[in-house]
């Protein structure tokens, strides 16, 4: 009786430099560019408390910030398959951790860092059991930052 291996279905991630890239573009470079829109051609006071310069300033420095710490801590643990274990988990617990600054991308872009050190991305060697897990997470972590800035930038107008 033949019997057939069916690799199970597993969705690609694009390549690591893409996938942390684009969550930071969209996230930080994105909302900088629209406070920054707002700064030339809003009439309210840009200078404002928790204005569009504030926002400006503690989106670029808090997703840079993430941006740093995760490619660093993904280059560092992903020399070796045992490091890439404990990466997935740091990097996982740092995008659970910062979930309270989701405005700023911290929890997409280490989320995303996560997922590329489970060996999730394109041309990446994959981890196994709850590490891999950990990946997942940091991969849903990072499509949610970027689905929830998206829809904060697409709804803001609604609620205004």
């Amino acid at each position: 009786m033949p019997t057939s291996t069916v690799s199970p279905r597993s969705v690609q991630l694009p390549s690591a430099p893409v996938l942390v890239g684009g969550v930071y573009a969209v996230c930080v470079l994105a909302m900088d560019a629209l406070f920054f829109g707002v700064v030339l051609f809003g009439d309210g006071d840009p200078h404002r408390s928790e204005g569009p310069i504030d926002s400006i300033v503690t989106i670029s420095i808090v997703g840079t910030a993430a941006l740093v710490i995760g490619v660093g801590l993904a280059l560092w643990f992903g020399r070796t398959p045992e490091r890439a274990r404990i990466g997935c988990f740091v990097l996982v617990a740092l995008a659970v951790l910062t979930i309270v600054f989701f405005w700023s991308g911290a929890p997409g872009i280490l989320g995303a860092c996560a997922a590329w050190c489970a060996g999730l991305t394109r041309g990446g060697r994959p981890v196994e059991g709850a590490a891999r897990a950990a990946g997942i997470v940091g991969a849903f972590l990072a499509l949610l930052n970027v689905l929830l800035t998206l829809g904060g930038v697409l709804l803001s107008p609604l609620a205004g």
